[in-house]
Formats: C-alpha cells, sequence, structure tokens
C-alpha cells in the first residue's frame, strides 16, 4: 500500500477539496461521519489513514470496512495527517466519498421541506440539518446557496447528514416555482409577523423557509401565496440564532404531521 507524503499530488489535491467544495465530492475526516460510509453504502473513492497510530478495535475494524469498499487507500504520516485534518479530536482517517446524486425528484415523496435561504454559515446548515435528520423524511433546498451542499465544513457540522438528507442548491426561483406547482403550503419564518408557530396545524405538504443570518428572507418570497411564521420572543431579543429558531419550527410542524 502506497505511503503519501505531504507534498504527493494526491494530498494537494486533497487539501484543496478540504478548502473549496467540488460539485461531486465531500472530505470526510470525523469519525461518526466516517462511520456513516459503510452504513449507508456511500460511493467512497479514496481512504486514507495514519499507519503511525495504534487504533481502538473498534476503529480498526472500521479500518478495515472503507478499505475494501474504498477505490483507492493509502497511508500517511502523522505530520501529513496534521497538515490535513480540520479538527482536533479526529483519529487519523480520511475519506473522500462521492456526493450523491440529489435533485428535485429526490424531493417528490417528501411532505415536509425545509429551505434555508441564502445561508452563510456552515454551523446554522449543519444543525438545521442534524434536526431534520433527528425528525426523520424530510428534504432541503439551499436557495441562493453561499455554501454548497458538498463542503467539507458543512459535512463535519452536520455530521454526515447533508450525504443522509435530499438535498437541491437551487435559484430563489426555480425553488419557489417548485413548490408551488407541486402543492406546498410555504410558511416563512419571520421575527414577529404573522401568527404564533403554535397557532398552524401544518397539514400537508410544507415548506418552512429560514433566512439569511444577515438579511433574512428574500424579500420575492412575500409575493407569492405564503404563511408567516413567528416564534414569541419574552426577553429584550428579538429573534433567535437561525438554526435555533429553524429547529423550533421544523419540531413543532414535525410533531403535528
Amino acid at each position: 500500500m502506497q505511503k503519501l507524503a505531504k507534498n504527493n499530488p494526491i494530498i494537494k489535491d486533497i487539501k484543496e477539496l478540504q478548502k473549496k467544495a467540488s460539485n461531486d465530492l465531500v472530505y470526510i475526516d470525523d469519525l461518526s461521519t466516517l462511520k456513516l460510509i459503510p452504513k449507508y453504502n456511500l460511493e467512497l473513492k479514496t481512504f486514507i489513514y495514519c499507519d503511525e497510530i495504534t487504533y481502538h478495535i473498534d476503529t480498526q475494524e472500521l479500518i478495515e470496512k472503507l478499505t475494501s469498499k474504498a477505490t483507492n487507500t493509502y497511508t500517511i504520516s502523522k505530520s501529513t495527517f496534521e497538515y490535513l485534518r480540520q479538527k482536533e479530536n479526529t483519529v487519523g482517517l480520511i475519506a473522500v466519498v462521492k456526493y450523491p446524486n440529489f435533485n428535485f425528484n429526490s424531493l417528490k415523496n417528501k411532505e415536509f421541506i425545509v429551505v434555508c435561504d441564502r445561508l452563510e454559515i456552515p454551523g446554522n446548515i449543519g444543525t438545521i440539518y442534524r434536526t431534520m435528520d433527528a425528525v426523520g423524511k424530510l428534504g432541503m433546498i439551499l436557495v441562493d446557496a453561499v455554501v454548497k451542499p458538498q463542503s467539507a465544513k458543512l459535512t463535519l457540522a452536520s455530521r454526515g447528514c447533508n450525504l443522509l438528507i435530499p438535498t437541491v442548491s437551487t435559484s430563489y426561483s426555480e425553488a419557489q416555482n417548485w413548490l408551488l406547482d407541486n402543492g406546498y403550503t410555504i410558511y416563512l419564518g419571520e421575527p414577529n409577523l404573522g401568527k404564533s408557530y403554535k397557532e398552524y396545524d401544518y397539514n400537508g405538504k410544507i415548506a418552512i423557509v429560514v433566512g439569511s443570518e444577515r438579511f433574512g428572507i428574500n424579500q420575492e418570497w412575500y409575493n407569492n401565496p405564503h404563511q408567516k411564521v413567528y416564534i414569541p420572543m419574552c426577553g429584550s431579543n428579538n429573534s433567535l440564532n437561525v438554526s435555533v429558531a429553524a429547529s423550533i419550527l421544523i419540531y413543532e410542524a414535525a410533531l403535528k404531521k
């Protein structure tokens, strides 16, 4: 098995993938996300592990599974792994997987869609993905995305849920048209307009839209049929972090469906 040095072109390509998302490949170095690869039969293009680390028996078994599944497997030194890794508590394993081929057809059987409109922070989108995964059977639309769904930072923040939840990254107009053409009631997350989130029954096919951390929801959403939903605030602030607000709305709607 080939051992890759830090200056190897393969390492340079992987480092670039970590920094800048491609359209069809995803960088992973988080253990919980790596475990999803065999569990959900994700297509593993490249697997790399550090051969200078003594691994726990469970991790050794995972290495064997990933080695047998990968198109290419390599080893690296500790120093090369330090150069590549995203966070402090990773375990010496790196994978590059093919991003699933999601499209609008992937959403057709989803009665509940979450729409993230121009969100900019991977951590916020990742938290929303994890909430969606917790309630199950949801789909995601990223509108005019600042963060690609293939982003390494988003994959880390979502613990790989971006690889499991059907996601379409598209423009506002395409998202709006598809939702209306397919009979979704659109709920726009608002600081204080419309009805409290407790007052809706969320029947039928629904889409909850949450907006940019800086600018809120694109005003064009208001030009088409919609409902406004807000979360009452009792303190001095007038809004919650977008991922917290989205999680509250997702749970409320999911529990009523």
